[in-house]
């Protein structure tokens, strides 16, 4: 089981989901991304920041796509937040609130990992934004 502490102090303890939740969470990714013309060309100069800027289009497609957190949300079986199962309910707490999008990006990116290998420093990056240093 995967522990990572959030930048509130809350820890986040998960296993991955089943390999068909997360490849719908792929596809729907994926669908997003299509729809936004996501452009992965990279140039010496770039760096990650430059590379998502680039494409805040499909980051915000991707970020306000109700399938894409349905399917997020599907992968949370295996998900405790704060020593308690994943649910919506958690985040009724306005305290617990300020966790959500951090949660939902960590439970995506671990989920997404396995299948692009050959880009882990790109998740290590983004996902460093709601860790704790």
């Amino acid at each position: 089981m995967l522990k990572l502490q959030l930048k509130s102090g809350k820890i986040l303890e998960m296993n991955l989901a089943s390999v068909e939740k997360a490849l719908a969470l792929y596809r729907a990714v994926i669908h997003e991304c299509k729809k936004a013309k996501l452009d992965l060309t990279v140039a010496d100069e770039d760096s990650i920041a430059s590379m998502l800027m680039k494409n805040s289009e499909a980051l915000l497609n991707i970020i306000g796509s109700e399938l894409v957190m349905d399917c997020i949300k599907d992968c949370c079986d295996k998900v405790l937040y704060d020593k308690q199962r994943f649910s919506m309910d958690i985040f009724e707490d306005p305290k617990a609130r300020g966790d959500f999008f951090g949660v939902m990006l960590l439970v995506a990116m671990e989920n997404l990992r396995p299948f692009f290998t050959e880009n882990s420093s790109v998740f290590d990056a983004i996902t460093s934004l709601v860790l704790r240093a």
